[in-house]
């Protein structure tokens, strides 16, 4: 989940994600963040993930945080109702802001926690498809032409950024 306007995307790809694993070589431990940002430990059915219903199963969500003790690797369960879970390492299936942009790889960065995926940096800069652009085309690598605009703009600013580029467009929010 998480807080982002992709969090569906995001329980789409945890459920992908868990029930492919396989559990005779690993055990994860889900942790879902609600679009308002709780974190839960959550202990119940994968399939309520796909119907966005996994954070109304107070029975199987547990809050939960991080401990930042670099020594540790702890999921900390903060209500008492399951016990703390040492852990060796996090995969983050969050897609968007405050998932993908590099925000929850520096928390884990931060309490020394192995990230599976792109670290802070890398996550940063492909979030910003013009930064990555910019620093890929500096590295000799050939990027599309492209146009970025700030804001709203001026439909005439747009029209004209269209066919300055041609068609067909692919258009990034």
């Amino acid at each position: 989940g998480g807080v982002s306007s992709e969090y569906e995307v995001s329980l789409q790809s945890a459920h992908a994600v868990l029930v492919n694993l396989d559990a005779a070589r690993w055990v994860a431990l889900p942790v879902g963040i609600t679009r308002e940002g709780r974190w839960f430990y959550y202990t119940g059915p994968l399939d309520a993930l796909q119907d966005d219903s996994w954070h109304r199963r107070v029975a199987d969500r547990h809050p939960c945080t991080l401990s930042l003790d670099r020594n540790r690797r702890e999921l900390m369960v903060l209500d008492g109702t399951a016990p703390n879970r040492t852990f060796d390492a996090a995969f983050p299936v969050l897609h968007g802001k405050n998932g993908e942009d590099g925000t929850l790889q520096g928390l884990l960065e931060l309490a020394g926690i192995p990230v599976i995926g792109c670290g802070t940096l890398a996550s940063a800069l492909c979030m910003d498809k013009v930064r990555a652009h910019q620093l890929v085309a500096a590295a000799g690598v050939r990027v599309p032409r492209s146009a970025a605009f700030c804001g709203l703009p001026q439909e005439d600013a747009l029209f004209a950024a269209a066919q300055g580029l041609g068609y067909p467009l692919f258009v990034k929010p």
